[in-house]
């Protein structure tokens, strides 16, 4: 009796010692959200509407057929939803794995082994005897959830999923952003094109008013060289926006997921890109929900919080139960008779005693937590100042299209009162390559700056999310683990 006290009060001391989780091993980082949207406040506005949140298919809005077949491709067959989708299917074979933790192991064993007996291996110190052993049964154990670090595994397992999912959506923002970009890049090359041709135009028409100027004798030989060599110039730019043409067909056509020819089946745009773009109203934290890396993060965050729950029952005594159970004969025997029948259970309880690794295990899952959080704060941050300075960008842009068409305007009107007197004599070709230039200037720049806000406008719509929304009611999102 006395043995077994001394026995039952070590076990009971071990115990003690290895349930006591180390608690000086703290995360460090905390949300800074509140923070962070209190001083986000100039992104509200009086006139910003709750309806305006991009769609989910927002480029339809467009108006452009061609655009969606390029999106809808793309989504199907892109290498880049492609490796969006195995990560989604990997995080979901990750919650099958977590799930089966709950479940007992169960495995049959059957057999038949032939074997011959030394004398040292014979009980009747004979040897050089043969024998044939058959089993058949069935061989399981379990493991006993007694602290919940197999469901706080599972919950991480989970979250970490639901972070898969969003950034899958995320992927699908970006792949059809980037071609909605690119296609607005397409559409104003096709422009710059078009300024290009009326340029060569334009050079053309010197050249032919010059050769009228020279068999008149009212200009000099060297005044046409100077005007033809300006049409070669023109033509180079023509060439060259030709070729700026072909390299973004071919950009997209890589973007969708296809060959380089589907860049030859490709058209010219027809997108009706809208010049003014409502804000939802308290946009600060509406990202919260809109912003699918920032939901993301949160899920990060909670899949941490779990994961340090689970890393700390570690620490914990642990009950596991083994058994087999089945048929064991020899040869001769009835296999199934009762005295070849076999069974064993065996309750067994582990505990922890050198738990150095264990510790770093935590402290690496702390240190996970951490980073966590710095990732969703940085996120918020970055997400905030993108909306701020898209808005920026747009309005300003806006105000530089004004006078970039006056500017255009004006250039145009002074080229063709600066042509027309040179048609009549009385204006040098110097005056007339200075107006051209200007014009070409005022036209490029007024071109540039349309295409500028065009593509800003979707660098808004995908800093506002582009079409994502957190519908599903998401879990509290802690500031600190447990």
């Amino acid at each position: 009796m006395k043995n077994l006290l001394q026995y039952s009060s070590m076990t009971l001391a071990l115990f003690l010692c290895g349930c006591a989780a180390p608690n000086h091993i703290q995360p460090h980082n905390h949300l800074a959200k509140q923070s962070i949207l209190a001083h986000s406040q100039q992104l509200n506005h009086p006139h910003l509407s709750p309806a305006n949140w991009p769609a989910q298919t927002w480029w339809q809005s467009l108006g452009d057929e061609q655009l969606d077949h390029l999106i809808q491709t793309a989504l199907n067959h892109s290498p880049t939803m492609q490796l969006a989708d195995a990560n989604l299917v990997n995080a979901s074979a990750m919650v099958m794995a977590a799930n089966a933790q709950f479940d007992p192991t169960l495995s049959a064993t059957a057999g038949a082994t032939r074997s011959r007996l030394s004398r040292s291996e014979d009980s009747t110190l004979q040897g050089n005897r043969y024998g044939t052993l058959y089993t058949l049964g069935l061989t399981g154990s379990y493991a006993f959830d007694l602290w919940g670090g197999n469901r706080d595994r599972w919950e991480a397992s989970v979250n970490h999923q639901l972070a898969a999912e969003i950034d899958h959506q995320a992927a699908r923002i970006t792949l059809s952003s980037a071609i909605v970009q690119t296609y607005i890049q397409l559409s104003n090359a096709y422009a710059l094109q078009d300024l290009a041709r009326q340029d060569l135009q334009r050079t053309q028409r010197i050249v032919d008013i010059t050769q009228r100027l020279l068999k008149n004798g009212l200009t000099s030989e060297d005044r046409l060289y100077t005007a033809q060599s300006s049409t070669a110039a023109a033509r180079q730019i023509v060439k060259k926006r030709s070729l700026a043409i072909s390299q973004l067909k071919n950009a997209l056509a890589t973007l969708i997921g296809q060959g380089p020819d589907i860049a030859t089946t490709i058209q010219r745009p027809s997108i009706q890109m809208e010049t003014a773009l409502s804000l939802p109203q308290n946009l600060p934290a509406s990202l919260l929900s809109h912003r699918p890396d920032i939901v993301a993060a949160k899920w990060r965050i909670e899949a941490m919080s779990k994961e340090i729950d689970a890393a700390k029952t570690r620490f914990y005594p642990n009950v596991n139960l083994s058994f087999w159970a089945g048929f064991k004969a020899m040869l001769g025997d009835a296999v199934f008779e009762d005295v070849s029948r076999s069974w064993r259970v065996g309750p067994a309880i582990s505990l922890p005693l050198f738990t150095q690794d264990l510790k770093a295990n935590l402290i690496e899952k702390t240190a996970g937590y951490d980073r966590a959080v710095a990732h969703y704060n940085d996120t918020l941050v970055k997400a905030l100042g993108e909306v701020s300075d898209n808005i920026l960008i747009i309005n300003s842009i806006a105000l530089q299209l004004e006078d970039a068409r006056q500017s255009m305007r004006l250039a145009d009107k002074s080229y063709h009162i600066t042509e027309k007197r040179y048609e009549a004599g009385m204006g040098s070709h110097l005056e007339v390559l200075m107006a051209e230039q200007q014009l070409i200037q005022a036209e490029s720049s007024f071109t540039q700056l349309k295409n500028q806000q065009q593509e800003q406008q979707v660098h808004l719509i995908r800093s506002l999310g582009g079409g994502f929304h957190d519908a599903p009611p998401s879990a509290p999102l802690s500031t600190t683990a447990n």
